[in-house]
């Protein structure tokens, strides 16, 4: 419980600093919890279109920012696993983590994507 106490003081901090200064300013770690942590459209749509510029031409930051949705994931594996052991495991926090394990896996999906058109685009 105090993990995701302290989880949401983390979300909170990086909701506070997406709302008063520019995206280009967060880390990617930052971006990608303020993916999954916001209820804010915009803010989801501005922070994934910011990962994927960072990543179109730079290689090196694509390996990165897939290292650190790879590590989010296999850290929510972790969390869905502990909850279902645990037989007075909180529905609702078994549903948030699927919720955040599924938005984690699409985002990197996305992001892959994105980087494929645009990388095609430039061999044309």
């Amino acid at each position: 419980m105090t993990t995701l106490m302290e989880y949401k003081t983390l979300n909170n901090e990086v909701l506070y600093l997406a709302e008063n200064s520019l995206v280009e300013k967060l880390s990617v770690q930052e971006l990608i919890d303020l993916i999954l942590d916001t209820d804010n459209n915009f803010a989801v749509v501005r922070s994934r279109q910011e990962l994927i510029n960072r990543g179109k031409d730079d290689i090196k930051l694509r390996i990165t920012i897939k290292k650190t949705c790879k590590n989010a994931i296999s850290a929510l594996e972790v969390l869905l696993k502990q909850s279902d052991c645990e037989a007075s495991a909180d529905k609702n926090i078994i549903k948030l983590y699927k919720s955040r394990f599924l938005n984690l896996v699409s985002l990197v999906d996305k992001l892959q994507l994105e980087w494929q058109k645009y990388d095609l685009f430039l061999k044309r």
